[in-house]
């Protein structure tokens, strides 16, 4: 995988909404690509502190930054709840617009945003960085979806160890009422399931909180895909606590393809085996370099994103039906 060099969009502004550990993320990774950054939060003191230390510029009022007009993107990385209101403001100013995954907690103002983006022609993106993931990206290459017989999907980590020094009970993913739960979280998974094969035709879903982890939404949930002509199975959790992503793949004659996050491809075929390695080379945040880079190259050309508001707006359909006990459409 390419190492990313310093690049120059001196003349691109970046108003980047949410201090977290992923709005830091993107906020490096676009003055990284040369774009001058202005970073906002509720919590004032941490964004001062942030830009102080990075060189950002700090928001003071986030309404008026917004309707300023001097914004050429803008980033959403809020708590879930947030995304639609902030995402509607931002396409109604028309600034080309990333939101992180998912694109909401609910389908309510989904389509009003929808119509928006679409009226006002901005480029607008949902952070699926999975799509930028070497062992992914090759499986896309030399995967035939009509010589699928089934996919067995795998995603799991310890979610109260996910930010180190922070209080697992005080964030959203530890909160129904603010978007979290695993469900929506696995909304990677369900996405690459679907950049590989097409959307299902129906899904079936249980789900529930079976673990010691003090949240009261969901920490566990198995999935089924269903295809006209094959089946995927997912599980996601809070629960493991060793990292866990991966899949493995199944043609009509019975060889397998199994992808590792972060390592490899391994494909077993008439031929014998044949190994894809990357973990020598592999960083996660290339991932997420890749994919602002990728939406940058978008604003440049005028050609839709990769992972498209539509498609956002499809993976959290999907998502919010496998909240639903039993089979959903």
């Amino acid at each position: 995988m390419r190492t990313i060099t310093k690049s120059k969009n001196p003349d691109l502004k970046a108003l980047v909404i949410g201090s977290g550990s992923i709005g830091r993320r993107h906020a490096q990774n676009l003055k990284c690509l040369g774009v001058d950054v202005t970073l906002s939060d509720i919590d004032t003191e941490l964004v001062k502190k942030t830009c102080e230390q990075e060189g950002y510029t700090p928001c003071n009022n986030l309404d008026d930054a917004i309707a300023s007009g001097t914004y050429d993107l803008a980033l959403v990385c809020t708590p879930n709840h947030l995304h639609i209101p902030l995402a509607q403001k931002i396409a109604e100013a028309k600034i080309n617009l990333f939101i992180e995954k998912p694109l909401s907690h609910s389908y309510d103002g989904v389509d009003h945003l929808l119509a928006t983006a679409a009226k006002n022609d901005i480029i607008a993106s949902v952070g699926f960085m999975l799509r930028f993931e070497p062992g992914l990206q090759y499986l896309k290459k030399i995967v035939d979806p009509g010589n699928v017989s089934f996919i067995q999907v795998e995603g799991a980590s310890y979610m109260p160890l996910w930010r180190p020094g922070v209080d697992y009970r005080n964030v959203y993913s530890s909160h129904k009422s603010m978007g979290g739960g695993v469900i929506l979280d696995a909304v990677h998974e369900m996405d690459y399931i679907c950049w590989l094969l097409g959307y299902p035709l129906r899904i079936w879903s249980a789900h529930g909180k079976y673990s010691s982890i003090e949240m009261d939404a969901e920490d566990t949930l198995m999935m089924v895909f269903s295809y006209h002509d094959k089946l995927v199975s997912l599980h996601s959790d809070y629960l493991q606590r060793k990292y866990t992503r991966h899949c493995k793949i199944c043609d009509r004659d019975g060889y397998t393809i199994e992808w590792i996050f972060g390592e490899s491809v391994r494909e077993f075929s008439p031929d014998g085996e044949r190994l894809f390695s990357y973990k020598d080379t592999f960083t996660t945040n290339q991932l997420y370099l890749d994919e602002m880079r990728q939406f940058i190259d978008c604003i440049r050309t005028g050609t839709p994103s990769q992972s498209t508001l539509r498609n956002g707006a499809e993976i959290l359909r999907i998502a919010l039906s496998a909240k639903t006990w039993g089979d959903s459409v």
